[in-house]
């Protein structure tokens, strides 16, 4: 056989021929490999039984029993979550009592066909079985609907790898060293076809598709580790430079590390709240305590009494929107409260244009300037009568790049069809990675804008950048320095966001990113030099990344309202 004779390959097979029963462990190892990816199992399957290491029966039979029990766990996963759901907080996405509830209704309608279809459906598999558990369907209709897909599903993928496996391995017998490149190419080439070319036969796959391969080429929507390896060289240049490892976490010094990470946005907005000139005002706000839930939707409700729905929600330690939602009234804001029992905050509602502004302090002198202006602009899409909602995010060439959040956010409301005209907002909230576009506006500052900056900057204790998120009724008012509303004062980790309009040179962003973190160092080895500040240890730096990643968020868009929890329960 081809594997038996292939270099580092002929152990294996006399490790298995050791066994008397070599055929039952290979499929074991196959049903248990589909609890990692039932595709590629399959297909190894169907390679295996046209090398002859088993029978194409045998390889099936192994893979649908393991792809069978697998999605049986997948019923028990969904059961256990809807029945056990607080004390399973991870959970909560999968199983609210608002799927719960529309799943109910499906499944007593379709529950056979739907299970069935979603086994041959690439994404429907997981949700659909879960939600199957979760909402306590017939597990005997289940196990019977399942057995069907898993036993008309594994042949076709096993088969199409033994056929094409099998007249390729011949092709290939006398080229042993070229048999494991041309198996893995196999393996690849199939999973290609079932996750590329099969999407590709619809309108909406094709689509996702394009979103996916879009964000792939648009470094605005990169993952910070692939965006920061630059930063990085940068900073590991300053630390030989400034002879400290993390100087930049003393450029502020009235903030913990600099505002890095893990900072109170509570105590942040209550130093801007004693300090802010005449021209600039800091949004009202209520810090909440942990603990008691009743007392907190108290003072929610007293804080609405005085400034009016809808209020912002959010916690007092995140970042990138995590945990932040606009709540229309007291049952939304008890769900909200109810999914976050830690320190957050209530503040007022702003209307107007959204800007983020970084401030910066100069190297010498008590002077400043602004350094970087974005627009954040929400994301809409437009009716026409026809189109569901869903439609016309796949339509949008811009929606089209956030339409995993966007489609996971209004599942409810997809196949809603939006008057001729409507505007549907999609994302409120100006941050990037919910879906707000960003705008580069630095051509906006004037001369009386500097001006506020810099006193609001001379005010502030301890401040040597940051960038603030203001709100303003308009452009106009915004250039001539009135009308401001501060959000929130990010710390040294608050980037210059005018970096992210889109179709902004990667290069020209590494540039404008580089230079923050550089300038923010030479700011830290300024107070140092004055006694004003130290940077963060090493070891202190690591214990406050891992407090950070340690952190449970929470996507408040899931939300829910308090009625639709109630028709769960009913």
């Amino acid at each position: 056989m081809l594997l038996a004779d292939t270099e580092g390959s002929s152990s294996l097979l006399e490790w298995l021929q050791g066994y008397g029963s070599s055929h039952w462990l290979l499929m074991v190892m196959l049903a248990l490999a589909t609890f990692t990816s039932e595709d590629l199992a399959c297909i190894c399957g169907g390679l295996l039984a046209a090398q002859g290491w088993l029978s194409i029966v045998e390889a099936i039979s192994a893979c649908a029993v393991g792809i069978w029990c697998g999605d049986m766990g997948l019923y028990w996963i969904g059961y256990m979550a809807a029945n056990t759901r607080k004390h399973w907080k991870w959970m909560d996405r999968v199983a609210n009592p608002k799927r719960i509830a529309k799943g109910r209704r499906l499944f007593e309608e379709h529950g056979m066909k739907w299970v069935f279809v979603s086994r041959f459906v690439p994404g429907m598999r997981l949700p659909s079985f879960v939600a199957a558990g979760a909402v306590g369907w017939s597990f005997k209709k289940f196990v019977i609907a399942l057995a069907l897909g898993a036993w008309m599903w594994t042949p076709v993928i096993c088969g199409l790898a033994y056929v094409f496996g099998r007249a390729v391995l011949e092709w290939v017998e006398s080229y042993q060293r070229w048999a494991w490149p041309i198996i893995i190419g196999l393996v690849l080439l199939v999973w290609v076809m079932i996750k590329v070319v099969v999407p590709s036969f619809t309108w909406r796959g094709r689509r996702l598709l394009r979103s996916r391969w879009t964000r792939l080429r648009r470094w605005e929507f990169w993952p910070v580790w692939a965006v920061y390896p630059p930063v990085l060289v940068v900073l590991l240049w300053q630390a030989l430079r400034h002879r400290a490892v993390a100087m930049f976490t003393a450029c502020n010094p009235g903030m913990p590390h600099s505002g890095f990470a893990m900072e109170s946005k509570g105590g942040i907005l209550d130093s801007i709240h004693s300090s802010a000139p005449e021209r600039i005002r800091c949004a009202a706000y209520e810090r909440l305590a942990g603990g008691d839930e009743d007392k907190r939707l108290a003072a929610v409700e007293e804080f609405a009494g005085e400034h009016g729905w809808p209020l912002v929600l959010k916690p007092d330690v995140g970042e990138r929107g995590q945990g932040v939602a606009v709540v229309r009234d007291g049952e939304m804001a008890e769900a909200w409260l109810k999914a976050y029992r830690e320190t957050s905050i209530v503040q007022e509602y702003v209307g107007g244009v959204e800007y983020g502004v970084q401030w910066m302090r100069e190297l010498e002198g008590e002077g400043g300037r602004i350094t970087s202006i974005a627009g954040k602009h929400p994301q809409r899409v437009v009716g026409d009568g026809v189109k569901t909602l869903e439609e016309l995010i796949l339509a949008d060439d811009r929606a089209l790049l956030m339409a995993d959040y966007y489609l996971a956010k209004y599942e409810d409301q997809r196949e809603e069809v939006p008057a001729e005209g409507e505007e549907r907002v999609l994302v409120e909230l100006g941050t990037h990675a919910r879906g707000a576009v960003f705008t580069d506006e630095r051509e906006l500052v004037t001369e009386e804008m500097e001006g506020v900056f810099a006193r609001l900057g001379a005010e502030l204790v301890g401040l040597g950048c940051g960038r603030y998120d203001v709100k303003v009724p308009s452009v106009e008012e915004f250039r001539a320095g009135r009308g401001m509303v501060i959000l929130e004062l990010n710390g040294v980790s608050g980037e210059p966001a005018h970096i992210y309009q889109p179709g902004y040179a990667w290069w020209s962003g590494m540039r404008d990113l580089c230079g923050h973190w550089e300038r923010a160092c030479d700011l830290g080895a300024r107070n140092v030099r004055e006694g004003l500040a130290e940077p963060t240890s090493l070891g202190e730096l690591w214990a406050l990344v891992r407090e950070h990643r340690r952190q449970e968020w929470f996507e408040a868009d899931v939300l829910l309202k308090k009625k639709e929890e109630d028709e769960a329960e009913e």
